[in-house]
């Protein structure tokens, strides 16, 4: 996906889970569709994320990685926190 919008890759730090793109943007888009769900077995499961991931549009992932740079810098602000406390 990422080749074909013509983005440099970065290499993620692996000390840095908290700062994980997929964590950020991709995951709670897939969490708050799984919150509610009930399936009776891995393949259920497996179809449904297939789904989830099929139905989403190239500029979908295109705006997670856009923000990137703003979450990174918050996070980085707030010294690896998420909130302010």
């Amino acid at each position: 996906m990422l080749y074909k919008l013509e983005w440099d890759l970065m290499q993620h730090p692996p000390y840095s889970p908290d700062m994980a793109p997929s964590n950020f943007y991709l995951f709670s888009h897939l969490q708050m569709l799984l919150d509610r769900a009930i399936f009776n077995s891995n393949k259920e499961f497996i179809n449904e994320v297939d789904l989830f991931l099929d139905s989403h549009t190239p500029q979908f992932f295109a705006e997670g990685i856009e923000k990137l740079p703003k979450h990174w810098k918050m996070i980085a602000d707030l010294n690896g926190d998420y909130y302010h406390h």
